[in-house]
C-alpha cells in the first residue's frame, strides 16, 4: 500500500528564490563539543567558544559548481558565545 497524497505533500520544500519577495532562512549551526563522563554524570563540554561562519549564496543553472555556477553573496562572520552560558 503506497502513501496518499496527504503524506507526499509534506515531503516538498520549496527552497527557490521568488522574483521581487525577500526569502528568510534560519540555520541552527551547532559549536563543537564532546560529552564526557564525570561520575555517574554526563557533562557536555564546549571544545571552542568562537567560530567562523562563511555563508555563500550561488546560482547554479546547470551542471557543476566548477562549470557555470556564479556567486551572488558572500558573507563571513565571527559568531562567539560566553564562556559557562550553555
Amino acid at each position: 500500500m503506497g502513501r496518499g497524497p496527504y503524506e507526499k505533500s509534506g515531503i516538498i520544500r520549496d527552497n527557490g528564490l521568488p522574483p521581487d519577495r525577500p526569502v528568510h532562512e534560519s540555520f541552527e549551526i551547532p559549536f563543537p563539543v564532546e560529552d564526557v563522563k564525570k561520575g555517574d554524570k554526563m557533562v557536555r563540554n564546549i571544545l571552542d567558544y568562537d567560530m567562523t561562519v562563511d555563508v555563500e549564496l550561488i546560482y547554479l543553472p546547470f551542471g557543476t559548481k566548477e562549470s557555470g555556477a556564479f556567486t551572488w553573496q558572500k558573507e563571513t562572520r565571527k559568531v562567539s558565545i560566553e564562556k559557562g552560558g550553555v
